[in-house]
């Protein structure tokens, strides 16, 4: 990608301009690097121009292709476009699509541009079990905001994939979305592997998936990664479902396994008690089954294979935080974090 902003900010120009004509010509102002996220390049800026005489500006979100792999081995952001392609119109609020370019030649990468939905993001680190503007609500704004981010992942859930052209994601003939997750994050760990250490752990916990996996279960669209820290909310509700590099077909209760993973990963698996009048498990599961019209009733299973998905997420963001100096190498972050923690208290559980 373009490093310098100044050019950056002129070839995107020049792309918008034959991309919107009717917005031309197009001012592109405030790039700057997010440091949200850690598997794409994400560079937040603002466009200028003029209709009918009057100036007009839009807040956008620039994602290129990284040049290379970090968390994970792969990143298809044309994969991305599409199915937030798919989405337009639907019960999952996703930001407006500005455009899409696979030719690597105009910012050095394939990207794609997109809107940027006005909000706020409750904060992963800080915890948010700990402090930051939704630590800050009250118990009630606490509870809606929190149910409002369930009745999200069950849109997502009872999306038609099919009728909104989504087939692609569908696994190899003879192949189950469970299977095909397995083995794509058993390829993703020999991989890890190859670029730092060895994780036994990680191959245990592969061990037991494999040999207790549900069956005949049904199909759903998986956000992939559906936590409050890629929510955009504004009034107490979802106005922005975000970042959707892992989206798939999975069991529908993925995502939940996903989402509660996720919450007590930064609470339990950091030592830190959880935040209070946050709804209970059992509340939650209750809400999504109802507003999602899918049964929960195999989310034991998926809630160890969420700690294995997300201990192999943080083994790669701790090398890549120990590689650049972000965290002293003594600090084994690839191996103590949220995600091993809860995967540990797993294998104690069930003897893996």
């Amino acid at each position: 990608m373009i490093d310098d902003f100044d050019e950056l900010a002129r070839r995107l120009a020049a792309w918008l301009e034959e991309r919107h004509p009717e917005r031309a010509p197009v001012t592109v102002t405030k790039l700057e690097r997010s440091d949200a996220g850690y598997s794409n390049v994400t560079v937040l800026g603002e466009l200028a121009w003029m209709r009918d005489g009057a100036p007009q500006a839009q807040p956008v979100v620039l994602r290129v292709q990284p040049p290379l792999s970090s968390v994970y081995p792969d990143c298809d952001i044309v994969r991305q476009y599409r199915v937030m392609e798919g989405l337009a119109g639907s019960d999952v609020p996703v930001p407006r699509l500005l455009g899409l370019e696979a030719d690597p030649a105009r910012l050095g990468a394939p990207f794609f541009l997109m809107e940027r939905i006005e909000g706020r993001v409750p904060n992963e680190n800080p915890l948010y079990h700990l402090e930051g503007w939704f630590h800050d609500l009250s118990a009630d704004e606490r509870r809606r905001h929190w149910f409002s981010g369930i009745d999200t992942l069950a849109a997502v859930a009872r999306v038609d994939w099919r009728a909104r052209g989504l087939d692609e994601l569908c696994p190899p003939a003879g192949q189950s979305p469970l299977e095909r997750q397995l083995a794509y994050y058993r390829d993703a760990v020999a991989w890890a592997e190859r670029l730092g250490r060895p994780y036994p752990h990680l191959h245990a916990a592969y061990a037991w998936l494999v040999a207790n996996q549900p069956t005949d279960e049904p199909m759903a669209l998986s956000w992939g990664d559906a936590k409050l820290g890629n929510c955009v909310y504004r009034d107490g509700r979802v106005v922005g479902a975000l970042d959707w590099e892992q989206a798939t077909l999975a069991s529908p209760v993925d995502d939940l396994a996903w989402w509660l993973m996720l919450d007590e990963s930064l609470s339990t698996g950091y030592g830190v008690p959880r935040l209070a009048a946050l709804p209970a498990r059992e509340e939650t599961v209750a809400h999504w089954e109802r507003t999602s019209g899918f049964s929960a009733r195999h989310l034991p299973y998926y809630d160890v294979f969420a700690a294995w998905r997300m201990a192999y997420v943080m083994a790669r963001i701790g090398t890549v935080f120990i590689e650049r100096g972000w965290v002293p190498r003594e600090s084994g972050m690839d191996l103590r974090n949220g995600g091993a923690a809860l995967l540990a208290m797993h294998a104690a559980r069930l003897g893996f």
